[in-house]
């Protein structure tokens, strides 16, 4: 009985192969599983790899509404990278090129027009005080009241009439002033409180400086009181600074006669003084000026008269232009 169990365990462990049936069977099932998961791959590929990889299809642009007021629309269209304007463009030192198509030529300045032309001197007048060389040349008249002290009694006794000529040496100066009163007390740089003259001259008009410079002077003339008081003269120069100082020494001749009515005054003012080189064409900037004190006893500047109307001591642009012929 003990051998009959021992065999039975044996037949259990060592049974033969399987049938061919279920071998067959075996294959089949994996055959199945591989083209399922073929079919798979291939489905995921068609549905979901294939659409990311595909090219966009492009979307029409909405269209553009037209702005109210405007007088143009906005066309629709695809969109394309746009070129930098050409004034934006740099070249490879950074700096920004102009084309003659964009550049905005400037208008051209404007050449200043003279308010009197001088007129050169083949033969200098002598410096006597008595006018008898200048004929009838032009004039320009001092006739523009620019300054009247406090206490001003509002007469109008002052006239100055003056004439120029030039050389390659000096700018001449001859004026015939008209005053019932004469005063003149002061010399150097206050003679202005006496009856005299004045000239402003900016050297360099085409600066148009606002203020008083190194390029600006200014010159007083006294006729003196024709007694023990000599005629004079006195020379001012403008500072960077906007100041005007005394201006050490000069080359300038004067000298006056009285008349029965005011007095003649008659001057030489040399270039070098003004730091001019005269030519013909050269344009100055020019004020003629006259001062008047008819306070016996006083020394006070009660009037000035100018050839500019609207002269001001520290702005050259207030001041007259004259060029040399």
């Amino acid at each position: 009985m003990g051998q009959n169990n021992y065999d039975d365990q044996w037949q259990t462990w060592h049974e033969g192969p399987p049938g061919r049936d279920n071998r067959w069977l075996l294959i089949l099932g994996i055959g199945l599983a591989v083209v399922v998961l073929v079919a798979l791959c291939a489905a995921g590929y068609w549905f979901v790899v294939r659409p990311m990889l595909a090219e966009p299809t492009a979307v029409a642009a909405p269209p553009i509404p037209t702005v109210p007021g405007g007088e143009q629309t906005a066309t629709t269209g695809a969109l394309s990278p746009t070129a930098p304007p050409e004034s934006e463009v740099t070249d490879e030192s950074g700096a920004t090129p102009t084309t003659a198509a964009s550049a905005t030529p400037e208008p051209p300045t404007p050449t200043p027009q003279p308010d009197f032309a001088v007129a050169g001197m083949g033969q200098p007048p002598i410096i006597d005080g008595l006018l008898e060389e200048w004929g009838g040349g032009p004039t320009i008249v001092s006739a523009y009241r620019v300054h009247a002290a406090q206490g001003w009694d509002g007469s109008a006794d002052l006239e100055a009439t003056w004439q120029l000529g030039w050389d390659a040496n000096n700018l001449y100066v001859g004026v015939t002033v008209v005053d019932d009163v004469h005063v003149q007390t002061q010399t150097g740089n206050v003679m202005y409180r006496g009856d005299s003259l004045e000239i402003q001259v900016d050297t360099n008009p085409a600066a148009n400086a606002t203020n008083v410079n190194p390029n600006t002077f200014q010159i007083l003339l006294s006729p003196g009181n024709f007694e023990e008081l000599p005629p004079s003269a006195f020379r001012f120069q403008g500072t960077s600074g906007g100041r005007i100082l005394d201006a050490t020494g000069h080359g300038i001749q004067v000298d006056a006669s009285q008349t029965e009515n005011g007095y003649m005054l008659e001057a030489a003012i040399p270039w070098r003084d003004l730091n001019v080189s005269a030519a013909e064409g050269v344009m100055l900037g020019i004020a003629l000026n006259a001062n008047d004190n008819d306070r016996p006893g006083e020394a006070v500047q009660e009037v000035m008269m100018s050839s500019s109307p609207n002269r001001t001591l520290t702005n050259p642009q207030s001041w007259g232009l004259m060029v040399l012929e």
